[in-house]
């Protein structure tokens, strides 16, 4: 992942047995300074563009724990890898180009690009009776099938290889096509919803011998 990744080439010690750990609100000035300093100097490779306010807000905001250790001052790991994912998100970052997608963020967009893919085949299925689906079916499987902006832009830049399954159509293609089939689907449920149900053939007349 693109965090281990990052933080592999500088990680933060251990808290020393002889450490002691103080709260963010309960340490001196000093203290705090020593613990923003040694967060800068952990992180400067990563973040080289980074103001002192970014940094020092980041901190305030999260309020990590100290350790201090005679004149030392430091994090423990578990707080600079939060603080770490807290500058990663800050406006003051210049965008990547191309970007750097997280492990996870590329999983859930090829999950999601599956998930329409599934969804336009469940259109087939659909298109040959509109009516057999309730609106909420028919709505989470339409909206599916719609895709995702976001998703899709994530998907185009960290997937490699060729796209979809085996044997299908052009996914690009039939992706494209999602909307109008879409308006087709929605206009048969509303043509032969209005439909009059078929009446019951009307009963015999006491007494009446059937086809008088």
């Amino acid at each position: 992942p693109f965090l281990s990744t990052l933080m592999a080439t500088s990680p933060a010690p251990s808290p020393a047995p002889a450490a002691t750990c103080i709260p963010y609100d309960k340490a001196t000035p000093a203290q705090l300074a020593l613990a923003l300093a040694y967060l800068m100097q952990e992180l400067a490779d990563h973040f080289p563009t980074l103001d002192f306010a970014t940094w020092g807000n980041t901190m305030l905001a999260y309020k990590p724990d100290l350790w201090v250790a005679g004149e030392q001052v430091y994090l423990d790991y578990a707080d600079v890898t939060l603080l770490t994912q807290r500058l990663a998100t800050s406006p003051s970052l210049p965008e990547l180009d191309p970007p750097i997608y997280p492990d996870r963020a590329c999983y859930l967009a090829k999950r999601m690009v599956n998930y329409q893919d599934e969804a336009l085949e469940a259109l087939d299925e659909m298109a040959e009776n509109p009516l057999a689906y309730g609106p909420r079916v028919f709505a989470v499987v339409t909206s599916l099938a719609l895709g995702n902006s976001v998703a899709d832009n994530v998907f185009a830049a960290t997937h490699r290889g060729p796209q979809g399954r085996p044997g299908s159509a052009d996914p690009a293609l039939a992706r494209a096509a999602a909307p109008e089939r879409i308006r087709a689907l929605r206009a048969a449920r509303g043509a032969l919803g209005h439909l009059p149900l078929p009446s019951s053939p009307a009963a015999p007349a006491p007494g009446a011998t059937p086809g008088q």
